[in-house]
Parts: C-alpha cells; structure tokens; sequence
C-alpha cells in the first residue's frame, strides 16, 4: 500500500476515532448526572450504556485516541518522506494550520474540564454541562477541520507531477519506437 493511502487511511481513523470518542464521553458525562440525580440520562445513553457499559467503553476509548494519533503522525511523517513530488510553492492550507493550532489548544483544555467536572460530582456537572458539552464537541471540530484539511492536501500533492516529469503520449510511442 502506498504511502499516501496509509496516511489518508490514518487521517480518516483519527476522525472516526475522535468523533467516536467524543460521543462516548458526552454520553458518559449525561449518564453520570442521570446517575447523580435520579433523572435519568436519556433514551440513547441508556441504550448505549446497555449494549455496553461506559464505565468500560470510556477508557478503552481515551486509550485508543492517542494511540490512533501516534499512528497518524508516524503516516503522514511517512508519506512526508516518501514523496517524491515536492513544488516549491506547495503550502499547507491556512485551515489545516488555523485548526491543528485550535485542536491542540482545545484538546487538552476540554480534557482537563471534564476531568474537573466530574470530579466535582453530579450537581456541579449539570451546572457546567454546557460549558463541557460545548468545549468537548469545539475540540472534536477543530481536530476534524484540521485532519480534512491536511487529507486534502496530502491527496492533492500526491498526484501532482513537475512539468519537467510529465510525458506526452507523443514523446513515448517516439521512444518506444526508437524515433527521436
């Protein structure tokens, strides 16, 4: 497989990985209030909970993420690399940049929010709900916007060849044949 397809195939599993986890904690963080304050979590947090347990469900998850990350980085530092294309006016997007920038500043924040949150016990959880729900899912945004963005590129630089490089089909059936 080549380069470029494993580092888009580990920039759409840090994606997956990353909504997935985002889901997991929000539905923990909501079943741990019902938990708290005998008001129930809802319907699809109940059914989740069910088919398997977040108490469970919400480490395996928190693991997985940075090692998805691990393996993203060790792709695309391969593609990096690997490539054998390289323009000299070739940038990464101001997206790609703009958001990396935000999702390394959100990650750890939200993380720590939570952490606090949930420490704190269910009343002050449902007091800051919003404020975790909301720095929660910005993160998963800008972790998102950003892996798009470098997907994009890596996709487009991948297939771009210098014009020195190119052949025309005429240049090649000439030197196929032996004819200049």
């Amino acid at each position: 497989m080549s380069a470029r397809r494993v580092a888009l195939s580990a920039l759409v599993a840090l994606i997956a990985v990353h909504i997935g986890c985002t889901l997991v904690a929000l539905a923990a963080y909501s079943y741990r209030i019902g938990l708290v304050t005998h008001d129930g979590s809802g319907f699809l947090v109940e059914l989740l909970n069910a088919v398997v347990p977040l108490r469970d469900l919400l480490p395996a998850m928190l693991w997985l993420l940075p090692v998805t990350l691990l393996v993203t980085f060790a792709a695309l530092g391969r593609w990096a690399a690997r490539r054998t294309v390289r323009p000299d006016d070739e940038r990464l997007p101001a997206t790609a940049w703009t958001a990396g920038i935000a999702a390394v500043l959100l990650n750890p924040l939200a993380a720590v929010r939570y952490a606090s949150a949930t420490a704190e016990g269910g009343e002050f959880m449902r007091t800051v709900q919003v404020e975790t729900n909301l720095l929660v899912l910005a993160a998963a945004v800008a972790t998102t916007t950003s892996a798009l963005a470098v997907a994009g590129f890596v996709r487009r630089s991948g297939t771009v060849s210098p014009a020195s490089r190119r052949m025309r089909v005429d240049d090649w059936s000439a030197d196929a044949a032996g004819r200049d």
